[in-house]
């Protein structure tokens, strides 16, 4: 069905919900036959944004509902984090190998193995505990709690199951940037790595959300989504540099050769940093949700 702003809550939520549940499931069955890295990580972050679906609209369920949803989602995710994790590892020590020479080459190309292993391990896995699940099973599941919203007994949340969907969103979206926004201040200091993770993950969940409410900002929606995007990827390229280095140290390499290696983790890192910097200087959040807050 069309939803538009003027939708009732109860109705946009149980529409868009299922289209998320489509999706996801669509992605289950071809990562299931792939194996392929980007079909892992298409399903990864389907069942990522189906979880941030259910958060958005817990108001309009019951909350055992939901809970036991995004349990059911949840289990998926996991299951598919650490052979995304080994993926891009090897992708990263795969490229700097490339222009490694002597030792430092010869230890990166002992890294790349080791996870090569691992990720033959991982996908074997993977597929035992894939087969354990029961998609059509879990797809019902999911279903029943999609198809039935709260409409004459509210749950505890007080929101009206008959508010418009644009309402709605504008709260739902300026709370998550909210959560953004308090962890600029601690992320702007270059060495506080913990502070860039949790902006990292508050973005990702904004990015969700907005994603999921994609109908409502119109012609707007590329140009924010693209603004969006640009921090959570380098955001994320700066924490798979931190485990990147994590890897390293935990290899307990030489010491000129872990320093070697580090070292030109560290200038990319760097380097990433000014990017975001730069990202927080010409497109600052505060713009985006001003953008966002106007388009709904």
């Amino acid at each position: 069905m069309r939803i538009s702003g003027h939708t009732p809550l109860w109705i946009a939520a149980r529409a868009l919900l299922a289209g998320r549940v489509d999706d996801f499931f669509d992605r289950w069955r071809r990562a299931a036959e792939t194996f392929d890295p980007e079909d892992i990580h298409d399903l990864r972050v389907s069942s990522r944004r189906l979880r941030e679906g259910f958060l958005l609209f817990a108001a309009a369920y019951l909350p055992e509902s939901v809970r036991r949803a995004a349990r059911g989602v949840r289990s998926v995710t996991r299951l598919l984090g650490a052979l995304r994790n080994t993926d891009e590892a090897l992708v990263f020590f795969r490229h700097m190998a490339e222009t490694a020479d002597g030792s430092a080459g010869r230890h990166l190309a002992r890294i790349i193995a080791r996870h090569e292993d691992l990720r033959r391990e991982q996908r074997r896995q993977l597929r035992l505990r894939l087969r354990e699940l029961d998609p059509r099973r879990t797809r019902e599941a999911l279903a029943r709690i999609v198809a039935c919203p709260t409409l004459f007994s509210p749950p505890p949340s007080g929101i009206d199951p008959f508010t418009t969907i644009a309402v709605f969103a504008a709260e739902r979206l300026r709370e998550r940037l909210d959560d953004v926004l308090a962890l600029v201040p601690d992320a702007c200091r270059e060495a506080d790595v913990e502070a860039q993770h949790r902006l990292r993950i508050a973005v990702k969940h904004y990015r969700y959300r907005l994603e999921i409410l994609s109908f409502l900002p119109g012609n707007d929606f590329d140009s924010l989504h693209a603004a969006i995007k640009a921090y959570q990827d380098v955001l994320g390229t700066m924490h798979d540099l931190d485990v990147f280095a994590g890897i390293v140290r935990h290899e307990g390499l030489p010491s000129a050769d872990e320093c070697v290696i580090l070292n030109h983790i560290a200038g990319e890192r760097h380097r990433q940093f000014a990017l975001f910097a730069g990202l927080l200087a010409e497109t600052p959040f505060e713009a985006i949700g001003e953008q966002v807050r106007r388009a709904l």
